[in-house]
C-alpha cells in the first residue's frame, strides 16, 4: 500500500509535466488577459492554497512588477468592500467546491471582474463558473493532507505570475525561460533533500519524540514556507505548531520558549543568515532543541539542504517539512488516511 511518503516522493514529476506542459496549459490564459496591463493580483485562498501563493508574493513584486495581494475566503466575501476593475482576482480551491471560495467567486463575477480559477480538475463546480479556469495538476491526490496540491499549486501559480509579466512586457520569453530553468534545478533536488531528511529524522528521532510542541521562524519567503510547515505538521501529527517571520520570532514570543518546544530555524546565506544563526545559537544553548534548515549546520540536529535554486528555493526548504511531518505522524501512530475530528462535518459545512 502507497503511503503519503510515497506521495512526496512522486512530486517532482507532478511539477516537471506542469513545467514541461505550461505552453497548452497556459493558452487560454494568455488569451484571457491578452492586451491588457494587470499590475495586481488579488488571490483568495485558504489553508494550504494561501500558504502556496503567499511564498511568491516577495519574487513577483520584486522581479516581474506585479502587486500581490491575499485574501482569506471568509474574510473577502464578507468583510472586503472595496473591489478593483484593474486587479485580476485569483481563487483557489484544490477540490474545486470549497463554499466561501465559490461565494468570493461569485462576488467577483457579480462586480464583472477579471477571474481566474485554479483547482484540480475542470470539472470542479469553481472551475465551471470561473471566466479562466486553470488545472494545477495535481490529480486526485490520494491524502487529505495535501503535500503534492500545495507544491503544485506553488508551480502553477508562480507560471501564471510569469506569463502575466510576460504579456505585460515585464519580461521576455528568454527571461521566462531563464527562471522556468532555475525552477527546474530545484524541482531536480527535490528526490536528494527527501533522502537527506528521511536520514536526519532517524538520527534524530528520540530528541524530535520528547518535545509536544513546534516553533518554526524565517524571513521574506521563508516565513511562508514556516507557515505551511505549521500547518502540515499540525494537522499531520497533531500537535501545537506556530510560525514567526524571523525578527518578530525574538520578541513576544520568545517569553514562551522552553525545552517542551522543537525549534526550526530557516536560513538562508542571502538573507539574515547571521541573525539566523545567532537565534539558533541561542536556542540551542540555553532553551533546548533546534534544527536549523537551509544551507548552513552547526551540529547534527541541524540540517543542510544545499538548495540548487537561485530564486525558488522555496520549493526544496518545504519538502523538508513535507517529510517531518510525515515521519513524526507516523511515529506518533497516525493513520493518515482518516481525519482528526470529523464530526465537525455535523455542525458546518465548507463545501458546497
Amino acid at each position: 500500500m502507497s503511503t503519503l511518503l510515497n506521495s512526496i516522493e512522486s512530486i517532482p514529476n507532478y511539477l516537471k509535466k506542469l513545467v514541461d506542459e505550461n505552453q497548452q496549459n497556459f493558452q487560454e490564459f494568455e488569451t484571457y488577459i491578452n492586451k491588457q496591463k494587470i499590475t495586481r493580483i488579488a488571490f483568495i485562498a485558504s489553508g494550504s492554497s494561501y500558504n502556496a501563493v503567499f511564498v511568491l508574493k516577495g519574487f513577483s513584486e520584486r522581479y516581474l512588477g506585479i502587486r500581490c495581494d491575499y485574501y482569506y475566503p471568509n474574510m473577502f466575501v464578507n468583510y472586503s468592500a472595496q473591489l478593483d476593475p484593474n486587479c485580476l482576482y485569483v481563487v483557489i480551491s484544490q477540490g474545486g467546491s470549497t463554499k466561501l471560495v465559490f461565494e468570493a467567486l461569485n462576488k467577483i463575477k457579480e462586480n464583472n471582474l477579471k477571474n481566474v480559477a485554479l483547482t484540480s480538475s475542470f470539472t470542479s463546480i469553481i472551475s465551471k463558473t470561473s471566466d479562466c479556469p486553470i488545472e494545477i495538476g495535481c490529480g486526485n491526490e490520494p491524502y487529505m493532507y495535501r503535500t503534492i496540491g500545495y507544491s503544485t499549486s506553488v508551480v502553477t501559480s508562480l507560471i501564471l505570475l510569469l506569463k502575466l509579466a510576460k504579456s505585460n512586457n515585464s519580461i521576455d520569453q528568454k527571461k521566462l525561460d531563464y527562471y522556468l530553468s532555475d525552477l527546474v534545478k530545484g524541482i531536480n533536488n527535490l528526490d536528494k533533500i527527501v533522502e537527506s531528511t528521511n536520514n536526519w529524522y532517524n538520527e534524530n528521532k528520540f530528541g524530535l519524540m520528547k518535545r509536544s510542541k513546534v516553533m518554526l521562524a524565517g524571513t521574506n519567503d521563508l516565513y511562508a514556507v514556516a507557515q505551511e510547515a505549521d500547518i502540515k505538521i499540525m494537522e499531520m501529527v497533531p500537535m501545537v505548531t506556530r510560525s514567526f517571520e524571523l525578527e518578530e520570532f525574538i520578541h513576544g514570543p520568545q517569553n514562551a520558549f522552553d525545552d517542551d518546544t522543537i525549534f526550526f530555524v530557516l536560513s538562508r546565506s542571502s538573507e539574515d543568515q547571521e541573525k539566523a544563526i545567532a537565534i539558533a545559537k541561542f536556542l540551542k544553548n540555553e532553551i533546548g532543541y533546534c534544527s536549523i534548515i537551509g544551507d548552513y549546520q552547526l551540529d547534527h540536529k541541524d540540517l543542510n539542504i544545499n538548495p540548487a535554486s537561485k530564486y525558488f528555493s522555496f520549493i526544496e526548504y518545504i519538502t523538508v517539512f513535507q517529510t517531518v511531518g510525515y515521519h513524526h505522524a507516523t511515529n506518533h501512530g497516525r493513520d493518515l488516511k482518516r481525519s482528526v475530528n470529523s464530526s465537525i462535518n455535523q455542525y458546518i459545512t465548507k463545501t458546497v
